[in-house]
C-alpha cells in the first residue's frame, strides 16, 4: 500500500506529466507552423530550431540526445511533421516512467535536505 508521501509524489508526477505533454505538443505545433508560410517556412525553421531544442533540453531531463534530435528535425526540410518534443515526452514519462519517478523522488529529498540544512544554521 502506498503511503501519503508516495501518493503525493505520484500526484505530482501525473500533474507534471500532463503539463509537459501540453508544452511538448505546443513545441511540435510551433515547428509545424512553417508549413503555413510558403517559401519562408524553412527560414522560420532556422529560427525555431534552437528555441525548440533548448525547450526540449530544459523540459525533458537535460538530455542532449533529445535536444539534438529536435534541433536536427527542425532544420532538415520536410521533417516538421515528426513530433520530436512529444517523442521526448513519451520516452521520459511513458517508456522510462519508473526512472522519472525515482529521479523526482531524489530531487525532492535533495531539496528537503537543503531546507533542513538552512533551518539548522
Amino acid at each position: 500500500m502506498l503511503d501519503s508521501k508516495d501518493n503525493a509524489l505520484r500526484i505530482r508526477f501525473e500533474k507534471e506529466k500532463q503539463f509537459k505533454l501540453f508544452i511538448a505538443l505546443g513545441i511540435d505545433l510551433l515547428g509545424m507552423l512553417s508549413y503555413l508560410i510558403p517559401g519562408l517556412g524553412e527560414i522560420f525553421d532556422l529560427a525555431i530550431a534552437p528555441i525548440s531544442a533548448i525547450l526540449v533540453f530544459v523540459l525533458f531531463g537535460r538530455k542532449l540526445k533529445w535536444a539534438a534530435f529536435t534541433f536536427i528535425e527542425e532544420l532538415v526540410p520536410m521533417t516538421d511533421v515528426i513530433p520530436s518534443a512529444t517523442i521526448a515526452w513519451y520516452s521520459m514519462y511513458v517508456t522510462n516512467e519508473l526512472e522519472t519517478i525515482s529521479e523526482m523522488d531524489k530531487q525532492e529529498k535533495l531539496k528537503q535536505k537543503m531546507f533542513d540544512n538552512l533551518d539548522g544554521n
